[in-house]
C-alpha cells in the first residue's frame, strides 16, 4: 500500500515534526509519501503529481484551513480524475496517535 499524505502549512498545528510521526506511524502500513519530508526533487510540483500517481489512498488531514488550501484542492482532484482511494483523518486523531506512539 502507497500512501500520500495531503495538509496545509496554513495551519502552523501542522508541522514537520507531527508530519514526521505521522508518517512513522503510517509507514507500518505501507509506503509513504509527505511532500515537506519527501519531497528532494529540483521540479517539487512534478514530483508531487508523480506520487500521487503512484500512491493507492490519498489522506487529507483535516485541519481548520485544509479545503481552503489550492495545493490540497489539486490533490484532491487529480486523485478524483485517477479514481484513488480517498480517506480524511483529524488533526486531533493525528495527535492522540502520536502521543500514544
Amino acid at each position: 500500500m502507497k500512501y500520500f499524505v495531503s495538509y496545509t502549512t496554513i495551519d502552523k498545528e501542522i508541522t514537520a515534526s507531527l508530519l514526521a510521526n505521522y508518517s512513522n506511524f503510517l509507514k507500518s502500513k505501507g509506503d509513504v509519501y509527505i511532500d515537506l519530508l519527501d519531497n528532494d526533487s529540483l521540479d517539487k510540483q512534478r514530483r508531487v503529481f508523480e506520487e500521487l500517481n503512484k500512491c493507492d489512498t490519498l489522506i487529507i488531514i483535516e485541519s481548520k484551513n485544509v479545503y481552503n488550501s489550492k495545493w490540497v484542492e489539486l490533490e484532491i482532484k487529480q486523485a478524483i480524475k485517477l479514481r484513488k482511494k480517498i480517506e480524511t483523518i483529524s488533526l486531533k486523531t493525528i495527535k492522540k496517535i502520536i502521543v500514544d506512539l
